[in-house]
């Protein structure tokens, strides 16, 4: 009786962690597959790109939200 309570004691543990870390994830991942242009990675490029790349910005999880959650809602 023992070794089952533990066991659910875990698994109520292990449930609270991943729905706590569920709640970041989908920003946590737009954000770490956004390009990241610096300065020393632009110069890399040819002068015509260049300019390009410097103002290049992206876009920010919250534009993103409300885009997707536009596109759903007109499908």
């Amino acid at each position: 009786m023992k070794n089952l309570y533990m066991v659910v004691i875990k698994i109520t543990f292990i449930t609270l962690v991943l729905i706590t870390f569920t709640g970041c994830t989908n920003k946590e991942l737009y954000e770490s597959i956004q390009p990241k242009y610096n300065e020393s990675e632009c110069r890399k490029l040819p002068p015509h790109q260049y300019e390009k790349c410097i103002n290049q910005k992206a876009k920010s999880y919250k534009e993103y939200k409300r885009e997707r959650e536009e596109v759903i809602n007109q499908g």
